[in-house]
């Protein structure tokens, strides 16, 4: 993301490291990154063959890899071919749909843009213990969960502007870190399984895989960096046929259309499984917001031409439209989704965020699901093929992870702590052994998830809850209100030690950024009451330093145009005089080092940064 935006961050789970990109914060910026210049933004329609050929390449590109989640869950689940099939159908539903209500937008749920949902590749390991036959899980465990999952998914996007200092970008690479532990070791068990009597041929398939796509993704174009997934299941597969290990008894029973034989017995179940696994799905859900939060911000600065500020109230609608992705997911028995974190790549290199050739990636899935043929096809993929590829996915996650830490959090303890919580979950996940506290006590302590997370939870609230506190002032949102609010700012300065020139700088900040929440009063310019109850318009005003500059942070409703993008518009017509609506915004650039505006559902949040007069060269 760029660096305006503070506390939130790019998580992306590509198979590809050319899509991996987590930019430097830089924390005095007001302008957004120059956008790529697509050819067709989201609201133009692109022409049909374009809108078709696109959708067709996308679909294909993300089907293979795709289904390697579902194939992996469903072949260690101990359950049989007619699960496999289930599995593959539930899913491609599932992404099908909730990639259509991502395009077309039904009030708040779902972005408006051109976002795929892909099924989540780190979640594998916790839905196979979820469906294990062995274990006391099922098909009904695994709906459960996945369905708490989205809820967590829902209570995000929904209060979104609230828990984003909860939902970090350093608690979501914490997290990636130890993910990459748990995946590992499924990774291996897959290579493990497949062995007979002689392990070659499945370590020679596994590497055949994986270097193809390293090689496609190191040295390769774009386009083949984006088609790198696809090409080395491929190799690997070909090279699994070449040492017969390739079973097509699967395939040749396959009908050509048609739809899963068996239902398997899907509802939901509180029993000892989803208690043992609750917590992992927990922090599933919230790694998921993480992702969808970052993805659709990435897209943004690809899908315009113009350079805007970032809109959250689309962001919120990806993060929804992730959310009812995962209850369609959990009411059919799939695995959780994600926003499929190529499309950032993918539209940069064709310049499509058209919402048509989103409807077609759908549509696609959809069709894909009812071709039990197709599906069979990507159920074959043999173990040290999959081996492979997630090998290079384990590998990737762990690496981004520690970078999102690294690039996105200023605070060197906050960077600590997700070290020591990274290896107190490696710890866990590495079999330490501990006193029994009994068989569902003793199940979540073996998961480096659960134990790491709640690690990196505790020691960021205690490092949130120690440092200095913010001041608070509240009050309607009114313009009456200035004489309190300039009162609340000379308090904060003089707590600080600021002599009076940064207490009019921040008298003037304050005002400025009210009148711009809260313009004059539309009776007395001659308009009519808008009707809305103005005791339930609240300003909130969060007041902090940073050595000698000051960070305030401005909460209520304002208009729908953004400030960032308003401010942008003067700095490009310096020289022109400003219209008289915009004499506030001339005079708080000038008086502001920073000012970032970020628009919610229902509610605006404006951080405004002032520097002492001395620092500025005033």
């Amino acid at each position: 993301m760029s660096g305006k935006l503070r506390g939130t961050g790019t998580f992306a789970v590509w198979y590809s490291m050319d899509a991996f990109h987590f930019p430097r914060v830089r924390r005095r910026e007001i302008t957004t990154s120059v956008s790529q210049n697509p050819r067709y933004e989201a609201g133009e329609a692109a022409p049909l063959k374009t809108t078709l050929g696109y959708g067709f390449q996308f679909s294909l590109l993300a089907s293979a890899s795709l289904l390697v989640t579902p194939v992996i869950v469903a072949k260690a689940s101990g359950r049989g071919d007619d699960y496999l099939m289930w599995m593959i159908f539930a899913s491609l539903i599932a992404v099908g749909l909730s990639t259509l209500l991502q395009v077309r937008k039904l009030g708040a749920l779902g972005a408006g843009a051109t976002l795929p949902m892909f099924t989540a590749a780190f979640a594998i390991p916790f839905c196979i213990a979820a469906v294990d036959v062995d274990g006391p899980g099922g098909p009904a465990t695994l709906t459960t969960l996945v369905l708490v999952s989205a809820a967590v998914q829902l209570v995000v996007s929904r209060w979104l502007f609230l828990l984003r200092r909860f939902i970090t970008p350093t608690l979501g690479g914490t997290v990636m870190m130890i993910l990459s532990i748990t995946l590992a070791s499924v990774v291996f068990h897959l290579l493990n399984v497949s062995y007979e009597t002689d392990p070659m041929p499945s370590l020679l398939i596994a590497l055949t895989t994986l270097a193809t796509v390293a090689a496609l993704t190191f040295r390769g174009t774009a386009i083949l960096r984006l088609w790198a997934p696809m090409i080395g299941i491929i190799a690997g597969c070909v090279a699994a046929v070449g040492f017969g290990m390739y079973e097509t008894d699967l395939i040749a029973r396959a009908a050509w259309v048609g739809i899963p034989n068996e239902w398997p017995g899907l509802g939901v179940d509180f029993g000892p499984g989803f208690w043992t696994l609750l917590m992992p799905f927990l922090f599933l859900g919230i790694i998921i917001s993480i992702q969808a939060n970052g993805e659709s911000i990435a897209h943004q600065r690809v899908a315009t031409r113009d350079d805007r500020a970032i809109d959250f109230r689309q962001v919120q609608g990806a993060l929804s439209g992730t959310g009812v992705s995962n209850v369609i997911a959990g009411a059919l028995g799939a695995v959780p989704n994600i926003i499929h974190p190529g499309i950032v790549a993918f539209t940069r290199a064709t310049g499509v965020a058209s919402r048509r050739a989103g409807y077609c990636i759908g549509f696609m899935f959809i069709a894909a699901a009812f071709s039990p043929k197709a599906s069979a096809l990507l159920g074959s993929i043999p173990g040290p093929v999959m081996t492979g590829y997630l090998l290079m996915v384990t590998g990737t996650l762990f690496v981004d992870g520690a970078r999102l830490v690294i690039q996105t959090e200023t605070n060197p303890q906050k960077v600590v702590a997700a070290g020591v919580a990274f290896w107190i979950g490696a710890a866990f996940q590495f079999g330490l052994r501990l006193p029994s506290f009994g068989p569902e006590w003793d199940t979540a302590l073996k998961s480096g998830i659960s134990t790491g997370g709640v690690a990196a939870i505790v020691m960021l609230l205690f490092l949130e809850l120690t440092q200095r506190r913010s001041m608070r002032f509240r009050s309607r949102l009114d313009i009456e209100a200035l004489p309190e609010l300039n009162e609340f700012m000379a308090t904060f300065a003089a707590r600080r030690g600021w002599g009076e020139d940064m207490t009019n700088r921040l008298s003037a900040v304050a005002e400025e950024t009210l009148l711009t929440l809260a313009p004059l009063d539309l009776e007395g310019l001659g308009g009519e009451d808008d009707g809305d109850d103005e005791e339930e318009r609240q300003l909130v005003v969060l007041a902090s330093s940073e050595g000698e500059v000051a960070h305030l942070e401005f909460i209520g409703g304002g208009d729908e145009g953004n400030l960032e993008d308003r401010i942008r518009q003067l700095q490009q017509h310096d020289t022109e005089a400003p219209a008289e609506g915009d004499l506030s915004l001339v005079l708080l650039r000038s008086y502001a080092s920073s000012v970032v505006h970020q628009q919610y559902q229902g509610t605006d949040v404006i951080t405004v940064s002032v520097e002492q007069p001395e620092a500025r060269g005033d």
